[in-house]
Parts: structure tokens; sequence; C-alpha cells
């Protein structure tokens, strides 16, 4: 049995609360996934004019609707990965990564989305070769673009730069994104990896959001051997880190659920 935040996820109590309510989340999610495929495709048909030429208006409409979807497939996902965690049925398939080109990866991914929100990623490239970490590599990339998106999401304005480093420190890999963006309440730290959280000032900036990101990627990278926290900056803003055990062959695993 794997543990996550101290208390058994494995071999619990069908009949009990926590259960009940993961089932209840599974099942609801799973049932959102066709109408929601349906209504993309049938968006993606329609833009591409296959049927008939569209008007700018149109076009603006089409796309708006389109990312809505794509927001509601990585809830209903997001969902599902909890149903997972809550089940102990979340299984990561681990391998020896290079954190830098995860990274790499998803700045570059990132970077015309951060332009467009008149934001510039920092991203101070280590000097020396970094060593590999033993994790999942979608997963942990899911973590990384979270971790960057947010910092993006709810900056401040006339304080658009996200840093981001990468370091060695000890047998561990340290990734670290400091925004200068809105912060957390002082009151709700001990709240901030639990599902659903969100911030007033957050739900004003993003009412769609389903609070679900920061309670993955604290699955997510525990379960890779890891921690993740996050510190106030000096002056305004927060800094987001997780650390990730440098690879070693002798401990090489496959494929680990929790």
């Amino acid at each position: 049995m794997i543990r996550f935040g101290g208390k058994p996820v494995g071999d619990s109590d069908p009949s009990s609360e926590k259960s009940k309510i993961a089932e209840v989340i599974s099942i609801t999610a799973h049932q959102l996934r066709h109408p929601i495929s349906v209504i993309k495709n049938y968006l993606e048909a329609l833009g591409s004019e296959d049927f008939g030429e569209l008007n700018p208006k149109q076009k603006e409409y089409i796309g708006d609707a389109l990312e809505n979807v794509k927001r509601m497939t990585e809830t209903v996902n997001h969902l599902l990965d909890i149903s997972r965690v809550e089940e102990g049925r979340y299984e990561l398939k681990l391998e020896p990564i290079s954190l830098v080109e995860v990274t790499e990866s998803v700045v570059r991914e990132l970077g015309f989305w951060a332009e467009a929100s008149n934001c510039k990623i920092v991203f101070q490239q280590p000097r020396e070769i970094l060593p590999s970490v033993l994790t999942d590599p979608l997963k942990i990339k899911q973590v990384v673009e979270n971790l960057i998106t947010n910092a993006i999401k709810y900056k401040k304005a006339g304080q658009e730069i996200v840093e981001i480093t990468l370091m060695k420190k000890g047998k561990e890999m340290v990734f670290s994104c400091k925004d200068n963006g809105i912060g957390i309440p002082k009151e709700d730290s001990k709240k901030v990896f639990s599902k659903f959280y969100r911030s007033e000032e957050a739900m004003e900036i993003d009412p769609t959001g389903a609070g679900l990101g920061l309670y993955l990627n604290q699955a997510i990278v525990e379960a890779s051997g890891g921690r993740i926290w996050f510190s106030r900056n000096r002056d305004f803003g927060m800094t987001f880190s997780f650390s990730l055990p440098i690879f070693s062959a002798s401990v090489f695993i496959t494929r680990k659920t929790y």
C-alpha cells in the first residue's frame, strides 16, 4: 500500500464516505466524456468550413467555444485522476527523464500564450549538465505546465515576469517557479494543496477554474518520491517548488500505483 499525505489511500473500506464520493466523481466524469467529445467534433467540423464559409464573428465564437470545451475536458480528466487517487488506483509509469528537457518543452509550448498575455517566461538554463530524475514523464510535465500556467494567469499588471530555475541540491533536483502575482492569503496556507481550493482573488480573475491542479501536483510529486511546497517572495508573489530524487539504477521501478 502506498501512502499519500500520511494517510492510506489504498485498501480503503469500499463503504466509506470517501470511497463513495470517489465513485460518484468517477461515474460522473465518465458520463461527461462522450457528450463533450461530440460537441468538440461538431465545433471542429464547423470551424473547418466544410459546411460553408464562416464570417469573422462566427469563427471567433467557434474558437471561444472550443477553448471552453478544452477547459471542460481538462476538468473531467482531473476529476478522473482525483477519483483514482482517492481509490488507490492512480498509476505512474516511472522512467529516468531529463527535467531540463521537460521544462524547455513546456516553456516553448506556453511561450505564445505568455506573450499574448504580456508576460515573459525567463528560464535560467543550468550551466552544468544535470542528472536525470525518476518519474512519469507525462505526469511531471503536467505539474510543470500547471505551475507555470498559474504564474502567468494570476500575474499582476506591470509585473509580467515568471522566473523558472532548476538546480541540483544534494541527492535531489529542485524545480522552482517564481511569480510576481496575486499571492495566497496567509490564512489559506494549509489549504493550498487541498481539492477545490481557490482564493477569492483567484476566483475573480478566473471564475471557471476548478481548484484541482495543485492537489494533483502534490499527488504526482509525492508518488515520485519528491516534495512540493511554496514560499512567499520578499516583495510580492509566490515561488512554487518541487523536488525529485536523482535517478539511481539501483532503485529503478517502472510502474507505481497509489
